[in-house]
């Protein structure tokens, strides 16, 4: 059987590189929703402080910001179990052409 259309395994350098930039995507988008939401926090109890509601304290585009920072977090999620499946079917590949069995997943 030919292994024309096979995927090659990637380096492990590679991987690796892959894996430190994921962890600083991850990092920042982290980062991005707590300060968000601490801002948020923030701006909402001071709104609050004088004793009656004034809008004007509150962040602008508070909806838009809340959409985007829940957005980035299910992104995050989507991305890294991306990035896993991706890992462990290249590993299945690694170990396919090196001649020992490939991994089973009992199910």
């Amino acid at each position: 059987m030919s292994d024309v259309g096979a995927p090659r395994p990637l380096s492990r350098v590679t991987v690796s590189v892959i894996w430190a930039l994921a962890a600083v995507f991850n990092a920042a988008f982290v980062a991005f929703f707590t300060l968000y939401t601490e801002a948020d926090d923030w701006a909402v109890d001071r709104s609050e402080s004088t004793g009656a509601f004034d809008p004007s304290q509150l962040l602008p585009h508070d909806a838009a910001l809340w959409v985007v920072a829940h957005a980035a977090l299910g992104l995050l999620v989507v991305l890294d179990g991306v990035g896993i499946a991706l890992s462990v079917r290249c590993l299945r590949v690694r170990a396919g052409r090196s001649g020992r069995a490939p991994v089973r997943v009992e199910r």
